[in-house]
């Protein structure tokens, strides 16, 4: 135990629930809840429920988003970049996967909002539900690829390197 970075370890479990939660969330409103709404409750009724559910839902994809752009960038910033020599392939899928999470979160944030434009995505939910499941299949498979990929420990400076770096320059 004594070799655990437990901020590490802190980071990785919020990485990890907040897109359980996400995730999760999404294939369960398009697959079950919708469905299950669109089949047995009225108009009124619908609109109702998702009103309520949305006052719920918006508060965990706030925290879900804030949860993964923090863990997310954290281990970027703090453990990948300055520790490891990386695949070439490694720094632009990144990239990528960044980008479809964004597109992530602008969608859920959406669905998830009281705004007209709220309201226009979700008369379309499905779609956008549909839209939001895939890409968090493509974050999931690139993050996977990511997490596996070869990486190489940078080796640790030089004493002479060290205090080289250290010196102030210009």
């Amino acid at each position: 135990m004594d070799s655990i970075n437990w901020l590490d370890v802190l980071l990785r479990w919020m990485h990890i629930f907040a897109a359980i939660t996400a995730v999760g969330g999404t294939f369960f409103a398009r697959l079950a809840l919708l469905p299950a709404i669109e089949e047995s409750l009225t108009p009124e009724s619908r609109k109702s429920l998702h009103a309520a559910i949305r006052r719920r839902w918006s508060k965990l994809v706030a925290a879900s988003i804030a949860f993964l752009l923090v863990s997310g960038l954290v281990n970027y910033a703090m453990r990948i970049i300055p520790g490891y020599d990386l695949p070439k392939f490694y720094h632009p899928l990144f990239g990528v996967k960044f980008l479809l999470a964004m597109g992530i979160f602008f969608i859920a944030s959406v669905l998830s909002g009281r705004s007209a434009m709220a309201d226009r995505f979700r008369q379309n939910a499905r779609k956008w539900l549909t839209i939001n499941a895939v890409l968090a299949v493509l974050v999931v498979l690139i993050s996977g690829v990511l997490k596996t990929a070869e990486k190489s420990k940078k080796p640790a400076p030089s004493p002479a390197a060290a205090v080289e770096m250290a010196k102030p320059h210009g």
